[in-house]
């Protein structure tokens, strides 16, 4: 008996383990409605369901276009869903209730003034999760017409057109209807012009039939110069909303400076152009050199906030800095990464141009600055022990010298080209891409053999809406955000785990030595690491942390770098 129950116990463990791990994965990933909001400007009113789960739905407009209905299916908190909305004076929802059906949920709106309501679903994005919109367009809420007024009759289209404009809303000194009351009208024309017979058959005379053709003629008239009108009015109404670009919501702001780790990441930020040279400069007079310093310095503050990078500016005041020059600065700080940030333009006329880019240096350029370098310029320059090589390689065979730059150069290239599209896709999720990938081009700024190199393309100035966004401190600071992201992203899934991977096989091999460290009082990780050279990432991984803390006398294993 005691056998079989020890045999049994494992058993009944694992599957209450599994019913546990299942009950709390189902919980994790619930599929919640989070918030119903709305809100009304002049010509509709919103209603946005905030979900963290992507909705299946259907929806059914009944009464004559007087209730509309959402179903949303398979909703987790269906019972405590939100059942109450606040509405404004101006809305057309009438009345907003809740209806349950097993465990759907459906929204009922009782609405007045709303034209055919559009839906459609938002994807998450900015950190929020998915919406599902539901747009109510407003219309003339009295619709009959009054008597003695004037009917303008017009075709469906023009009188959708028209609708926000402020001239078919019934506001003098337009009266907008639809087609059925057009036919109305019609009806109602053709009925005062005839008379019924007996039979029940109506007829017209000559004179009436005369007065009913002119009666028409006179309305299909005032149709056509109507539509005209409304489509002028249409033409005026975009050209002034062409020329709004809303306000950038700001990003994240940095958080707050914490004491820098043992050999930081360094990351050198070139504002593009400056000084004497403005670069690009927009139909509004936006010059490019002030757009690329604010953003260069947004994204030093977003750098310097991360403990584990360093961010260094090429320029930080509006000066002049030869392109030569700026690689070398980058070398001088001991930089991983150059990042230089421009703003593009095109010639006039392609104004349509628009969204960021990155280019990364070409195979060709970067064989013209291997040639130079082999003939003695700037080889001892080089970061990261390549100068050594070289110049040992290159008084014994001056084919391995090439070679081994050839293959720095490559590597180098190969890392500016993934933190290029780690930057993209980062890029991508908040502003439009003029390409999805980095492109190649013969640019000086980037020609370093050492140093993973790329040139940011923000925008077009030459495009007058982006000339606008540019120009934006918001939209600057969202810019650099998107980049740091993308410096994060590349940082975590490539750099890092290049380093770590070099020190567990030097660890291995006996070129890394280790030693037992026992913490004391005033210890943290940090001041290990600088003691002993190494990193707070490697002493974690190699002691298997999963935090920061540490006790006193607590054993600790540190590689010796």
């Amino acid at each position: 008996m005691m056998s079989a129950f020890k045999r049994i116990f494992p058993l009944f463990v694992m599957m209450t383990l599994a019913l546990f791990v299942l009950a709390w994965s189902s919980l994790a990933h619930a599929d919640n409605i989070k918030a119903v909001r709305a809100f009304s400007n002049a010509d509709k009113t919103r209603v946005v369901l905030d979900l963290d789960f992507e909705p299946k739905y259907s929806t059914a407009l009944n009464d004559e276009g007087a209730t509309f209905i959402v179903r949303v299916n398979d909703v987790d908190n269906y019972k405590s869903a939100q059942d109450k909305l606040q509405l404004e004076s101006r809305s057309v929802i009438k009345k907003f209730t809740k209806n349950l059906s097993g465990d759907d949920v459906r929204y009922i709106f009782s609405l007045e003034g709303s034209g055919t309501p559009n839906v459609f679903v938002l994807k998450p994005m900015e950190r929020r999760n998915y919406r599902l919109v539901i747009d109510f367009p407003h219309t003339a809420t009295e619709r009959a017409p009054t008597q003695n007024a004037e009917v303008k009759v017009l075709d469906q289209k023009t009188a959708a057109d028209l609708i926000g404009t402020g001239a078919g809303a019934g506001i003098p000194p337009v009266r907008v209807i639809t087609i059925n009351e057009a036919d109305a009208a019609e009806d109602a024309l053709l009925n005062s012009l005839s008379t019924v017979g007996s039979d029940g058959i109506r007829t017209m005379t000559p004179a009436q039939a005369q007065a009913y053709q002119d009666k028409m003629e006179q309305i299909r008239a005032q149709q056509a110069a109507q539509a005209a009108a409304a489509k002028q009015q249409q033409q005026q109404q975009k050209a002034k909303v062409e020329e709004e670009v809303l306000d950038t919501q700001a990003p994240p702001p940095p958080s707050p400076v914490k004491l820098p780790e043992p050999n930081p990441y360094i990351i050198a930020i070139d504002a593009g152009h400056g000084g004497k040279d403005p670069g690009a400069i927009g139909k509004r007079g936006v010059k490019e050199k002030n757009v690329t310093l604010a953003i260069a310095t947004q994204l030093a503050n977003y750098i310097n906030s991360n403990p584990r990078f360093r961010g260094r500016l090429i320029r930080s005041t509006d000066v002049f800095v030869d392109l030569d020059k700026r690689s070398e600065i980058a070398r001088s700080y001991k930089a991983d990464i150059l990042i230089s940030i421009h703003a593009d333009s095109v010639a006039s006329g392609a104004s349509s141009a628009r969204g960021a880019s990155i280019w990364v240096l070409s195979n060709n350029r970067a064989q013209r600055e291997n040639s130079k370098m082999l003939k003695g310029n700037g080889q001892s320059e080089l970061l990261g022990g390549v100068s050594e090589v070289l110049s040992s390689a290159d008084q014994q065979n001056p084919y391995l010298a090439a070679t081994i730059l050839s293959m720095s150069s490559d590597n180098t290239r190969s890392e500016g080209y993934t933190l290029g599209q780690e930057i993209l896709d980062k890029l991508g999720k908040f502003t439009k891409l003029h390409k999805k990938t980095p492109i190649h081009a013969s640019l000086a700024v980037l020609k370093s053999p050492d140093i993973p190199s790329l040139l940011i393309e923000t925008g077009f100035l030459s495009n007058r809406y982006e000339e606008i966004q540019l120009n934006q401190p918001n939209y600057q600071k969202q810019i650099a955000y998107c980049i740091y992201q993308g410096i994060v992203a590349y940082h975590e899934k490539y750099a890092m785990q290049r380093f770590n991977s070099r020190v567990e096989s030097a660890i291995r091999t006996g070129a890394v030595s280790e030693v037992t460290y026992t913490v004391k009082k005033g210890d943290s990780l940090s001041v290990i690491a600088e003691r002993y050279n190494t990193k707070v990432a490697i002493i974690k991984a190699h002691n298997g942390l999963k935090n920061d803390n540490i006790r006193i006398g607590q054993k600790l294993v540190i590689p010796r770098l």
